[in-house]
């Protein structure tokens, strides 16, 4: 019995403490560069294993006080990271280097918030991204209320990023957890939007031909 009550409390602990978890590392595919990201306040740091550091990002919201809130995803590109605000959906894209701080840097591609938290608001991996099969575009969705949008970011020309919307209307009164999930079709372009509490489902199409071929429409 005593045995058993240790299991579980380790199987309850082990979460709470990877969601309070205030710094996390994110391997690169340089194997003597990590990037440290604080996330509460969105601060990146270059971390060589020679002992060097050089900071990227100063922090996003210097004041944060919720563990967890923001994440790097990686890109194909070696040296390009996406950073999120889960709270917010703001995205950047993030690029480190082996040449120098002056290709070490932090770019805006969403400034805008999607969502509005309160003070006290803990919004546990709101806003979400997944990768598509095109390496420059990714999908970001609001797992609360099932809004998506199509994130591009670029290593060539910055003026090219784009965070652009496939749906803008809530498909349901925003929830305080996450509901909604996406599941890939055969056509890259195509994704399946599914509400895991009731199963409804929506088919959606990103594009990079223009707004014309983004579009969702529900399962009947």
């Amino acid at each position: 019995m005593k045995r058993l009550v240790l299991i579980l409390m380790v199987a309850f602990f082990i979460p709470s403490f990877a969601i309070c978890q205030t710094y996390k590392m994110y391997y690169t595919k340089n194997y003597h560069n990590q990037l440290r990201l604080n996330t509460a306040t969105g601060e990146v740091v270059q971390i060589q294993d020679d002992g060097q550091s050089w900071v990227i990002c100063n922090g996003i919201e210097l004041l944060g006080k919720e563990n967890g809130r923001f994440c790097l995803y990686e890109t194909q590109n070696m040296w390009t990271f996406i950073m999120l605000d889960t709270y917010t959906g703001r995205n950047w894209q993030v690029q480190f280097s082996v040449k120098g701080e002056d290709y070490m840097f932090t770019y805006p591609i969403n400034i805008w918030p999607l969502a509005y938290p309160m003070d006290d608001s803990k919004w546990i991996n709101r806003f979400q991204m997944f990768a598509t099969q095109n390496m420059w575009n990714f999908i970001m969705l609001d797992s609360y209320d099932g809004r998506l949008w199509q994130v591009q970011y670029s290593v060539e020309d910055l003026g090219s990023l784009i965070c652009v919307p496939i749906n803008t209307l809530r498909l349901i009164e925003s929830k305080d957890r996450s509901v909604f999930s996406i599941q890939p079709m055969i056509s890259m372009f195509q994704y399946y939007l599914i509400n895991d509490e009731t199963g409804d489902m929506w088919k959606f199409q990103w594009s990079t031909k223009g707004d014309d071929y983004r579009w969702i429409e529900r399962f009947r």
